[in-house]
Parts: C-alpha cells; sequence; structure tokens
C-alpha cells in the first residue's frame, strides 16, 4: 500500500513560512503561493483604505502624503516578503496601488483605475518629485524598484526619484502614461534601467556610469546615453512607429556610436532598414561596435529590404559571434554562429 504523502512543511507555524520565505529572492518567494493554500495566505494583500474629503488641491496633497506614509511603513522592515493594497477612494473614482517588497530591498508598485477618466484627475496626486517634503527616508535604502501604470508624473520623475533612492541599483519603468522626459544624471549606483510601453516619452538622457543593462520597449524616441563605459547589454525593441519626438537620422547614430562597449544587443529590423533608407551607409561610418560579440536582429519579417540593410550593419561589428534573427510574427528564431 502505497504511503500516503503528507505536507509537512506546510503544517509549520505562520511566522516560520515567512521566515522560510525572508530567505527567497521576491519573484521565488510569490511561487510559493502555488504551492498550497496556507502558502497562498501568506501572500493575501493587507488592505489600507485612504479616504479624500473632496477635489481640493489640499485634499489632494494629503492622498500623496497618505500613500508615500503607507509605502515608508512597508519599507520600514526587509524581514520578509509583503504585500499591501492601498485604496483611495475619491469623488470621481477610485486609485489602488499594489505595493509588494522584497527581503533584498525590493519594491514593486502597481496602479490600479477604477475609470479610465480617473487617470487625469489623479495626475496631480502621484507626484515622487514631491517626495523630499515628506519625511520618508526608508525609499533611500531602496536597491530595486519597479513602477507600473503610475500617471501623470512630472519631468524630473527620474531624478527626482534617485535623489531620494541614492543606492538603486534596477529601475523599471513600466505603462507610465504622461511621463514625457526621464533624465538620469551622475549616478553611481544604478546598474539596470528598463523602460517598457510609456507611449508619451520623448526624450530619455541617460548618465549613469555603473550601467550594465538598458531595456528600452516603445516607440522610437530620442535617447542619449552619457559615461556608458560599463554598459554591456542593450535591447532597443521599437514598434515599428515614430513617438512625439521630431530627430533625424544624426541622432539616431549618436545613439548607436554611444554603444561602443557593448556586448550584447537587441536591435529592430526596420530601424536598420530606415537608416539604410535614409543613405547612411554603415562601414562609412566613423566608429564601430568594436566589442560587440551578440547581434539579436528583431522584426516582423525578413524581407530583401531588411536583409540588405542587417548586413550592411554587419561591417560596423568586426567580432561579433553570434546573430540571432527572431520573426515575430510567428515566433520563429533562427540563429547563426559567424566564424
Amino acid at each position: 500500500m502505497a504511503q500516503e504523502h503528507v505536507d509537512l512543511i506546510s503544517s509549520l507555524p505562520q511566522d516560520i513560512l515567512h521566515k522560510i520565505n525572508s530567505f527567497l529572492p521576491l519573484k521565488e518567494a510569490v511561487r510559493t503561493s502555488l504551492l498550497s493554500t496556507r502558502w497562498r495566505s501568506l501572500w493575501s494583500p493587507t488592505t489600507v483604505n485612504h479616504f479624500a474629503a473632496g477635489d481640493s488641491p489640499i485634499s489632494a496633497f494629503d492622498a500623496v502624503k497618505d500613500s508615500l506614509e503607507a509605502v515608508g511603513a512597508l519599507l520600514g522592515s526587509y524581514e520578509s516578503p509583503e504585500m499591501r493594497k492601498l485604496c483611495f477612494q475619491f469623488p470621481k473614482g477610485d486609485v489602488t496601488v499594489l505595493a509588494t517588497k522584497g527581503v533584498e530591498k525590493e519594491l514593486h508598485l502597481n496602479f490600479f483605475h477604477s475609470k479610465k477618466e480617473d487617470k487625469s484627475y489623479y495626475q496631480m496626486k502621484v507626484d515622487f518629485g514631491d517626495t523630499t517634503l515628506i519625511n520618508i527616508t526608508n525609499l533611500s535604502t531602496l536597491r530595486i524598484l519597479h513602477l507600473r501604470s503610475v500617471v501623470g508624473v512630472t519631468e524630473d520623475f527620474a531624478s527626482s526619484l534617485l535623489t531620494n533612492c541614492q543606492l538603486l541599483q534596477s529601475l523599471r519603468i513600466e505603462k507610465c502614461e504622461g511621463l514625457k522626459r526621464i533624465g538620469i544624471e551622475k549616478n553611481e549606483s544604478l546598474r539596470s534601467l528598463m523602460i517598457v510601453d510609456c507611449m508619451d516619452i520623448e526624450n530619455v538622457t541617460v548618465s549613469a556610469t555603473a550601467l550594465r543593462s538598458f531595456v528600452y520597449k516603445g516607440l522610437l524616441t530620442q535617447i542619449h546615453m552619457k559615461n556608458a563605459l560599463n554598459l554591456v547589454d542593450v535591447v532597443l525593441d521599437l514598434e515599428g512607429a515614430f513617438g512625439n519626438s521630431d530627430f533625424d537620422c544624426e541622432e539616431v547614430l549618436s545613439l548607436f556610436s554611444s554603444l561602443k562597449e557593448v556586448e550584447t544587443l537587441t536591435t529592430s529590423g526596420w530601424l536598420l532598414e530606415w537608416l539604410c533608407s535614409a543613405g547612411v551607409i554603415f562601414g562609412r561610418l566613423e566608429f564601430q561596435l568594436s566589442k560587440l560579440k551578440q547581434l539579436r536582429w528583431i522584426d516582423s519579417l525578413m524581407d530583401n529590404g531588411k536583409r540588405d540593410s542587417l548586413a550592411c550593419f554587419l561591417n560596423i561589428c568586426p567580432i561579433l559571434e553570434k546573430l540571432f534573427i527572431t520573426e515575430t510574427s510567428d515566433l520563429s528564431l533562427l540563429s547563426s554562429t559567424l566564424a
């Protein structure tokens, strides 16, 4: 007779289960919620309700203050992972912030809006540039931060945020409507920057000497990389359309010239084809991607024009070892190893 399996770990006291979670990276800790109902209960978010008294700027500021203080309280201890749901109720709709922290000084903030029109109402309330007016010292210890669906942030959003998070090593900004500019100047701690589907972005300027990975996914916009001496991995996943800025080939070539130290590059095929159609001959440029070892080309299809533009681009990749061609329409992946 087969011995019945007994789940001894799930039957442990909740404090011990929290302690087990505390030894795991946040991504792995969240996955424990799939093990059983008992583990899932560890990730039932604590709900904190906030009510705004009216539409006045004072009530709006109070709502921001409450939200930041709640996040600060969440970050008061990194002894165990935790999830907290912050619910803000306004006369014109509700906003919910799902805050998840990890033991490795990691914070994820995901914003949900009850109605589409509520975003314009809430935009004056989510302004991390005002965090200096509020005593949230716990933000200064963050190492990893992921912001999703924050709307109406100011132009100095990133620089103000990094001023309050001087030890931040990884920053991901995703689907933040209204964000037009990201400026990071003279930063020495940031190692990874990811900007995903921020459709209003017009300019990205980054000067971060320790930056090793940069990922940009969205519409083509102005991107300026300065002092990128340690940058080795870059992804430019562009959606086949121009963003909200007017620029020419020289600005795109200037971006490529700032990637001379990069070893792994992912880029969109249509961008290379556009440059070639505008008269760019890569083999005659004054720079080369002299350290590039791996190139990933992505597009919906590979036709003659894109093939020729790729061949032209390879002229500035003298030590390339691997070329991956990804056709996103059917997710087929072809790889070639160069001699």
